[in-house]
């Protein structure tokens, strides 16, 4: 099996649904929709993925606002993830600010982005990028973050709760 294969099967036996695309165009054309089904949605987009001129523009055109001031409920958080652990189906995200964590962490539902070539073995295969990204001094506070399917938690009596600690849900798009 490859590493794209054995990723796809860790992150959906995680909870993760995954959608594979072989051009960029449909991927980003999936996204829009799936954004905007089910009517108007309130989307915060990460500043990363903004930064990226395809993305941005491709989501410009999607339903995507910011819930009125004061209002933490957010429906869908977009992103894209630096790598994909095949081992454990994992996502990792270098993020550059407090802020960057806000689209993985705050909505009911999160979709990311990730390039098939992105996907590692195992997480000892980007230790060193991890390493060197965590002491970065241009930046105030880099941190990684590590997402293997949609948030969960159980309580003493062993009851498993889906969502409480972030997303509910947790769509990953495969990019060529």
């Amino acid at each position: 099996m490859t590493e794209v294969g054995r990723f796809v099967e860790k992150a959906e036996a995680a909870g993760a649904e995954v959608h594979s695309f072989e051009r960029v165009e449909d991927a980003l054309a999936f996204a829009s929709g799936f954004l905007a089904k089910d009517g108007e949605r309130s989307v915060l987009v990460s500043p990363d993925l903004m930064s990226r001129p395809v993305f941005a523009a491709a989501l410009a055109d999607a339903p995507a606002r910011r819930p009125p001031a004061g209002d933490l409920w957010l429906d869908y958080g977009v992103v894209a993830a630096d790598f994909g652990i095949a081992e454990t189906g994992t996502l990792v995200h270098f993020d550059h600010s407090d802020a960057e964590k806000d689209p993985w962490t705050l909505p009911d539902a999160c979709v990311c982005f990730l390039e098939r070539e992105q996907i590692v073995p195992g997480s000892e295969a980007i230790a060193d990028r991890i390493e060197n990204h965590l002491s970065r001094t241009d930046l105030g506070s880099p941190q990684a973050s590590f997402v293997t399917g949609p948030s969960r938690t159980a309580d003493i009596e062993s009851q498993l709760t889906i969502g409480v600690h972030g997303p509910a849900r947790l769509v990953i798009i495969l990019l060529p």
